[in-house]
Formats: structure tokens, C-alpha cells, sequence
């Protein structure tokens, strides 16, 4: 009986061990087939951060390709302002109208709408533009604009008061203090003129537009020595050195004479009469020039554009 208890005894025990040898049996596998899974995950995670890595790098291209590349607005606000700057002024209105049918209205292309308006002799349709353009950020070219329109029809003192306002709006645009300068000696007040013609020439040494209208007031005031360099500094021809002479001696004529108990340094503001010739309105079509003053137009063809009439 006892040697029967104990064969049972170890079969118990020999079907323990190999019910333990199964078990590690199954453990190192599913430890194997755990080690697989992490490696797959691990190389699936890998492969998804390259794809990301890649992506951003691709997306940071892109973005600096964008930067480099002018936006088709700012390229066709380049085409009209160089249209303008070669005189195509019916060009530029064709560009305009496309712009504003493509994007709508913008400050900028209505600044230069008004500007081809003037210069293409639709005189009331540039005046309403520019009004227009007073209660925007770009009111200094609005009364620019209409102090151009004044000056081109020879109402200098009107011209003066215009340009004042933009100049306190912009005070550092030199050519809209040139302006300013050369509406106030046609106006009869070079000492009004002196100012704002000193400040063009220093903001802008090389212009010689700027330098021409300079020479023209210290010519009235007596300085031909002076205005002689500036007129070499401008690099001024015969032509136009002529028309400065001239100029300057029409100004001395038109100025009223002082009063005897008036002291010979006080300026008079008292607006002086421009006579304007019968074909003034008249508009060079050709190049979109505007409206031509016969008294400028030698000096001012021979600079390119001129303070009043550009």
C-alpha cells in the first residue's frame, strides 16, 4: 500500500514539473512575441516622426518661398506706379480699373487714380478724387492734388493754402514743401517761399526741380551768385537757366510795391494776379502731361516734371 502512495506521489510531482515547463514554455513566448510588438510599435513611431519632421521642413519652404515671391496685388501696384512713372499715365487707369475689379478699392490705387485723372486733363474727376481722399490716411496727397489743380490754373494764393495742409500732414515730403515753395512765389510772397524751399533742397539735395525753384527765389531776392551754384549744382541747362532768369524777373514784376512807411524786410501776403494764356488748359496727350502753363513749360520739360504742373 505504501509503495503505491508513493508511485502516485511521483507522478503528482513529475506532472508538476512539466506543467511548469509549459508554463515558461508559454511565458518566453509571449515574452517573444511582446519584444516583436514594441519593435513594430517603435519602428512605426520612428517612420511617423520622419513623415512629421519632413512635412514641417516642407511647410517652412513653402512659407519662405511665399515671402520671396510678391503677392499679385503688391505686383500690380508696382505695374501702375511704374506705368506713372513713365508718363503712361491711360496705361496706369486701364491697370487701376483691373486692380479694383480683381481686389476693390484700396488708399493706395486711389491716389494714383486721381493722379492719372489729373494728368490725362479729366480736371473735375481728379478734383472729386482727391476730396475724396481727405478724410483717409492719405489726406496729404488729397490736398496735394488739389493744390496742383489750383496751381495749373493759376490760382497760386489757392494753390499756397493747399499745399500748407498737406505739409502739416507730411511735413517731411520735400516735394510737397517745393511746392509749397514755388506756389507761394507765384503768390507774390517770397518770404513765405524761403522756408519750406530751404527745407526741400536739405531733404532733398539731388533734386533739381527743388534747386531750380531755390534759384528762382534767391535770383528775386538778389543772390545771383548763389543761385548761379545752385543752378550748376542742379546741372541745369541753357534752356531751363534761361526760363529760371525769366521767371524770376516775372516775379520782381508782379511784386506790388511797399508801402513808404512799410520797413523793406516786412513780406506782403496780398496775392498777385497770374495772367493765364487762352491754350493753358490745353493737355499734351501724348505723354498725359496735364495742363501746361505756358510761363513753366521750358523750364519744366527741361527738368522732366515740374512743382506745379507735373
Amino acid at each position: 500500500m505504501a509503495g503505491v502512495i508513493k508511485k502516485g506521489g511521483g507522478n503528482n510531482g513529475g506532472g508538476a514539473l512539466r506543467w511548469t515547463l509549459v508554463a515558461a514554455a508559454v511565458a518566453a513566448g509571449a515574452g517573444l512575441t511582446g519584444c516583436k510588438t514594441n519593435s513594430a510599435e517603435s519602428a512605426w513611431q520612428l517612420i511617423q516622426q520622419q513623415q512629421q519632421e519632413q512635412a514641417l521642413a516642407r511647410q517652412k519652404e513653402d512659407d519662405a518661398d511665399a515671402k520671396r515671391r510678391p503677392k499679385e496685388p503688391e505686383m500690380m501696384l508696382s505695374l501702375i506706379a511704374e506705368a506713372q512713372r513713365q508718363e503712361r499715365y491711360f496705361a496706369s487707369l486701364a491697370y487701376i480699373d483691373a486692380y479694383q475689379q480683381k481686389f476693390g478699392n484700396d488708399a493706395r490705387v486711389a491716389v494714383l487714380r486721381a493722379e492719372a485723372l489729373r494728368q490725362t486733363g479729366q480736371t473735375a474727376m481728379s478734383e472729386q478724387a482727391y476730396r475724396a481722399l481727405l478724410s483717409t490716411d492719405q489726406a496729404a496727397d488729397g490736398w496735394h492734388g488739389l493744390g496742383l489743380i489750383a496751381g495749373a490754373r493759376g490760382q497760386f494764393d489757392q494753390a499756397a493754402d493747399d499745399f500748407a495742409r498737406a505739409a502739416k500732414l507730411s511735413p517731411m515730403d520735400a516735394r510737397i514743401l517745393g511746392d509749397l515753395g514755388y506756389a507761394r512765389l507765384r503768390a507774390g510772397d517770397p518770404a513765405g517761399a524761403r522756408v519750406p524751399l530751404g527745407q526741400a533742397a536739405e531733404l532733398a539735395p539731388d533734386n533739381a526741380k527743388v534747386l531750380a525753384n531755390l534759384a528762382v527765389l534767391l535770383l528775386v531776392e538778389g543772390e545771383p551768385v548763389r543761385a548761379q551754384r545752385l543752378m550748376d549744382q542742379a546741372k541745369l541747362g541753357d534752356e531751363a537757366r534761361g526760363q529760371v532768369l525769366r521767371m524770376a524777373s516775372d516775379i520782381r514784376v508782379q511784386r506790388p510795391p511797399m508801402p513808404a512807411s512799410t520797413s523793406t524786410s516786412t513780406s506782403t501776403s496780398a496775392s498777385v494776379a497770374v495772367p493765364v494764356a487762352a491754350d493753358a488748359s490745353t493737355t499734351r496727350v501724348s505723354s498725359g502731361g496735364g495742363i501746361v502753363l505756358p510761363v513753366m513749360s521750358p523750364l519744366m520739360d527741361g527738368l522732366g516734371n515740374g512743382p506745379i504742373v507735373r
